[in-house]
């Protein structure tokens, strides 16, 4: 009897105490969607670079102060683009990882980002933009990037634009925080 009490008792304590947050990170290949998500579970960079999604991974993690995160991680390969929005929704955060080092790439995910957002079922749904790869040099910087993606021209659904190195764990910290608010 005493288990079963002890077992409702800690079931209830969850219920109140710890809030679950559901995150679809997408981004183009090679953006460091799973680098990201690595550091963001851990706290700490990793050391050994990941090996390309395929298809998606699922990663659920608690951070102090009772939130669980649960992570889907969906392929940024062309083939994969087209399920993006699947897995968004009925996410409560939308991630787009962008590598603003490689320039070449963001007409096309501008395409690919504006093609997601034309889903009506994700309008209203927060938008964090994670600028990667700023350890690199050059890099295209905020303002450029919310030019490059026409970021201003989003006016539906609120969304942010984080500058990070998850390689580095640059400005993780400041990605969790906003994450935990939300």
């Amino acid at each position: 009897m005493g288990a079963i009490w002890s077992q409702i008792s800690e079931a209830v304590l969850r219920l109140f105490h710890e809030k679950e947050l559901e995150l679809c990170v997408v981004g183009l290949e090679n953006a460091g969607k799973t680098t990201l998500l690595s550091v963001l579970s851990t706290g700490t960079p990793q050391t050994d670079p990941p090996m390309p999604t395929i298809g998606l991974n699922v990663v659920s993690f608690s951070r102090a102060g009772g939130v669980k995160m649960k992570c889907w991680d969906v392929g940024g390969q062309e083939q994969y683009r087209s399920e993006w929005a699947r897995y968004a929704k009925g996410c409560d955060v939308l991630v787009f990882v962008v590598d603003v080092a490689d320039r070449a790439q963001l007409p096309t995910a501008k395409h690919e980002l504006h093609r997601l957002l034309e889903d009506p079922d994700l309008a209203k749904t927060p938008l964090l933009i994670c600028a990667n790869k700023i350890d690199i040099e050059p890099h295209a910087s905020e303002s450029e990037l919310v030019s490059a993606l026409n970021l201003d021209y989003i006016t539906e659904q609120p969304w942010v634009v984080f500058p990070v190195s998850a390689l580095r764990g640059t400005n993780i910290e400041k990605v969790m925080a906003w994450l935990i608010k939300q």
